[in-house]
């Protein structure tokens, strides 16, 4: 059995407990509270920054009435304009550009909203760690003053009981005050999370308000874009299409062609049998068109009597058949009628005014070769 060296005598027991003392107490409480300055310095700022956003969402609320209120004169104004214009081409692109704006308006307000809302919860996760760091303070703090109510006054580093009395009161003092600091913080938080839901709230309302003034813009464009008698389209939104399709040709190589047509004898079934007949001539001549032509192809109203048929990816002999189809159909249906067809396939840097000069020659050529020969 090994034999104790002199160094290694067993040291005998004092009494003296392994737990911190008093001093090593005191050190921590102190550092504790250095910590929760700092903290109450952090949410002084969170304060600051709370209310400054409880001012911007003020702003917010503002702006986004004055935007809806914008808006409503915005949408009464462009009406007024489209019906005092019966929609001329340039009021309907003015008008378009006015509701867009608004919509426009509306989404930049529901961003903002989204954004204030994040900055809220931020905050409120800021005051709930807060508010566990002074509950574990506290926590501490009543840890100390239990060990030091436990020690024994025989150790020489003990404090008297008059003092462990007081400072124990003291502590436990603040101790209940950083638990109700905490609490308050928490609620704090809680009002920060439900101002962050109510501007959720209001950033949906905005989006469904934007998305209305979207519906509401696409219905207004379908009507000032739609012939209200034929379905054709208008003229201004026809040749815009008829812009487009000739730019797709050019890009893919494909072919196109325009055929414009007249309606044979529009004059003289309104002399004869009234304006209704006529309307109902020149639905029947659309519907015919429609059905035997493809679904991308666009019919545009040019005139009176007059419609532009925008034909891609077909060329000229084929388009002419299609045509001479649809004469023999109208010819046969219920009512019947009668239309005569210029042509114009497109050629290389040829621009939508040019295409539709062209057709509306041919269509003139075949209008007085139709006529009988003057005697």
């Amino acid at each position: 059995m090994a034999v104790p060296s002199s160094g290694d005598k067993p040291q005998r027991s004092n009494g003296r407990s392994d737990r911190p003392g008093p001093a090593a107490d005191e050190r921590t409480l102190a550092d504790q509270d250095q910590t929760l300055s700092d903290g109450d310095q952090s949410d002084a700022d969170s304060d600051q920054t709370a209310a400054d956003s409880d001012q911007t969402a003020g702003d917010l609320d503002q702006l986004g009435a004055d935007r809806d209120q914008l808006a409503a004169d915005a949408d009464q104004d462009a009406s007024d304009r489209d019906l005092a214009a019966g929609g001329e081409e340039r009021t309907h692109e003015i008008t378009k550009d006015m509701r867009q704006k608004t919509t426009h308006d509306r989404e930049q307000t529901q961003r903002a909203r989204l954004e204030q809302a994040r900055t809220r919860d931020l905050h409120a996760a800021a005051r709930d760690q807060a508010a566990e760091v002074r509950d574990l303070a506290a926590k501490q703090r009543d840890r100390a003053m239990n060990r030091r109510e436990g020690l024994d006054n025989t150790d020489p580093r003990a404090i008297t009981g008059a003092e462990i009395v007081l400072r124990a009161a003291e502590h436990r003092k603040q101790a209940a005050a950083y638990r109700g600091h905490a609490a308050e913080g928490r609620a704090i938080a809680a009002a920060e999370r439900e101002a962050a839901a109510a501007d959720r709230a209001l950033a949906r309302g905005d989006r469904e308000r934007a998305q209305e003034d979207r519906d509401v813009l696409a219905k207004r464009l379908a009507i000032m874009e739609t012939d209200s008698l034929t379905g054709a389209r208008t003229r201004a939104a026809g040749l815009h299409d008829l812009e487009n399709e000739l730019h797709r040709c050019r890009r893919t190589g494909a072919p196109l062609v325009l055929a414009y047509l007249d309606v044979v004898g529009l004059k003289a079934r309104n002399d004869t049998e009234g304006h209704g007949a006529g309307d109902a001539l020149l639905q029947r001549v659309v519907s015919v068109v429609r059905d035997r032509l493809r679904s991308y192809d666009v019919i545009v109203r040019l005139g009176g009597d007059e419609f532009g048929c925008v034909v891609g990816s077909m060329n000229l002999e084929e388009t002419r058949r299609r045509f001479d189809d649809i004469s023999s159909a109208l010819a046969a249906s219920d009512g019947g009628g009668a239309i005569r067809v210029g042509f114009a396939d497109l050629q290389s840097d040829e621009d939508a005014g040019s295409l539709l000069a062209r057709a509306d020659r041919d269509l003139l050529a075949v209008t007085r070769a139709s006529r009988p020969a003057s005697r």
